[in-house]
């Protein structure tokens, strides 16, 4: 005889509840260890797969990178170039293509992102237990996703985004340090922040804020001398080599670097509220705006656990870092993005007030949006891929060791968040050793800098957005607020294009355009003949070498 069953439930009702009481169960049952290796995985799952897909992930910087390294390893042929060494800060991303590039610059590319992903994925849930505890951990990885592969990631500033991890990483040991001091673990911190700094100071500038706050704001002059003396002495090592590497960043010595970095802009307010979404999504393309979702929903949980206690990102914390935000410039000395790198700090505090539950609709609301996010990120990856293929269909007509100019009147073609062509260019320096006019060598905390710098309007900062901006005499015209069909600056819009074959066409053999309006083509000197026309890309070769300078480039014939 079957046993009654007990008053107020059902088989309908207890069959659906069984399979997510048994999940919580096992959960449960889980130590902290496995369960952040378990909520890691998926989080490195969900945004790694795409690596899959492609040769190289279509990340905006990347190809610059790559150049780069392609540069360094070949300085026999690229002789206007100096090599800056490897103890500098900036440098992990330089040092992984020196030691594992020889077996080829993409897959070494692409293992380092896996690596980029794989610590954020396992950083955030270190980060939220150790802070907030495990009753906060699931939800909280419920809204943070988003950072794995987070707007740095696609932007291809892999040296940021692996810092940041790091830094979350340092903050947990920080706290443990807090908490029971011991000379050991101080040694331990010193080499953790000496990492953060080799991999990019700002990560670690923003680690000693936060701590400096908290040692600050202790009640008695006794607590903030322990507290300062255990926390921020293994900081200072690493923190004297931040300051010297901002100075060498900011203090111009060679003139052309100093009018390359003649750049300071502020977000309007607009800008600084939507940066927020958009310097913590990692989407590529409109059809991963679903990260929109996490950022909505994040400060009005957060706002209700407002009162909880979190060691280095207390309230007064959370107010600085957000004040930084709005008060520090966008853009600094050719430092992009300068404000916006708070912004991931600014979502991991807010995950840290994450509640223990949410209402079943939100939950459901927010794994859905991370599947579909893995999804499109998938999509974009191969979308991207294919505008690349697009771009270097040229790549046969170009001889090696071609001096070659890129003139991309347009840096986009797929993407919406990121410009993935900006830097395309760089293909044609890894296959075909062409010249690098556009490749980050104006600083001398980059890898490599000038050993004599370029006539004025070939500097990279000014040449990367020259046909951008120049287009047409419409482009100049609205660049300089007047109307398009004013005389004078169609006029100028010439004399601007004038002055730059002038310096370009003794200096390049080959012309690579992208998307060039009829305008423009007509301002090609005659010395110049197309050899390729295929969809948006056309090149170009001189018909004779030009008098008078000589290419920085020995061209090979074709």
């Amino acid at each position: 005889m079957a046993a009654p069953e007990p008053s107020g439930s059902s088989p309908s009702s207890s069959g659906k509840t069984q399979p997510a009481q048994r999940l919580a169960q096992w959960l449960a049952g889980l130590s902290d260890t496995r369960l952040t290796l378990l909520v890691a995985a998926l989080l490195f799952a969900l945004a790694g797969w795409p690596l899959l897909l492609v040769d190289l992930p279509p990340f905006q910087d990347l190809p610059n990178h790559v150049a780069t390294a392609h540069i360094i390893a070949h300085p026999e042929l690229y002789p206007e170039y100096a090599f800056n060494g490897f103890l500098k800060s900036n440098s992990l991303l330089t040092l992984w293509f020196a030691l594992v590039g020889s077996h080829g610059l993409c897959g070494a590319a692409r293992a380092f992102v896996a690596i980029v992903l794989a610590t954020t994925a396992l950083a955030l849930p270190l980060f939220v237990l150790r802070f907030a505890g495990r009753h906060c951990l699931p939800i909280a990885m419920l809204f943070v996703w988003p950072l794995v592969h987070g707007f740095f990631v696609s932007m291809g500033m892999l040296n940021f985004a692996l810092a940041f991890a790091l830094s979350l990483l340092l903050l947990t040991v920080l706290d443990r340090q807090r908490e029971r001091p011991t000379w050991l673990r101080g040694l331990g911190i010193a080499v953790m922040a000496g990492l953060v700094w080799y991999a990019h100071p700002f990560p670690l500038a923003v680690v000693a804020l936060l701590v400096a706050l908290h040692a600050i704001t202790r009640s008695t002059w006794r607590e903030r001398g322990a507290a300062g003396f255990a926390l921020l002495l293994p900081l200072v090592p690493a923190g004297l080599l931040s300051l010297l590497a901002a100075q060498q960043h900011l203090v111009k010595t060679e003139r052309g670097a100093a009018r390359a970095a003649a750049a300071l802009s502020y977000l309007n307010p607009w800008e600084t509220v939507g940066h927020l979404w958009l310097n913590a999504s990692g989407a590529l393309t409109r059809w991963g705006s679903v990260t929109l979702v996490p950022l909505l929903l994040l400060p009005y949980f957060a706002w209700r656990q407002r009162r909880s206690q979190r060691p280095f990102f207390s309230l007064p914390a959370m107010a600085v870092l957000a004040a930084a935000y709005v008060g520090l410039p966008e853009t600094l000395s050719n430092w992009s993005y300068l404000n916006c790198r708070l912004v991931p700090f600014l979502w991991a505090g807010l995950a840290l007030r994450a509640p223990s539950s949410l209402p079943r609709s939100a939950a459901v609301l927010l794994a859905a949006c991370a599947l579909s996010f893995s999804a499109v990120l998938g999509v974009d990856y191969v979308r991207l891929d294919r505008d690349r293929a697009l771009f270097t269909a040229g790549l046969d007509v170009v001889p090696a060791r071609a001096t070659l100019l890129p003139l991309l009147f347009e840096k986009r073609r797929t993407g919406d968040f990121v410009a993935s062509l900006t830097h395309a260019w760089g293909y044609y320096t890894a296959a075909k050793d062409t010249s690098a006019p556009l490749v980050f060598a104006v600083e001398r905390s980059y890898p490599i800098t000038y050993r004599e710098f370029p006539p004025p309007a070939l500097i990279p900062p000014a040449l990367d957005r020259f046909a951008e901006l120049h287009g047409t005499p419409a482009r100049t015209c609205k660049l300089l607020r007047r109307p398009a069909a004013d005389a004078a600056c169609t006029a100028l819009w010439r004399g601007l294009w004038n002055d730059f074959w002038q310096q370009a066409e003794p200096r390049f053999g080959h012309l690579l355009a992208w998307a060039m309006p009829p305008e423009a083509r007509a301002t090609i000197p005659p010395t110049y003949h197309r050899v390729l026309a295929a969809g948006e890309l056309e090149i170009y070769a001189r018909k004779a070498p030009a008098t008078g300078a000589l290419p920085t480039h020995i061209e090979e014939a074709p």
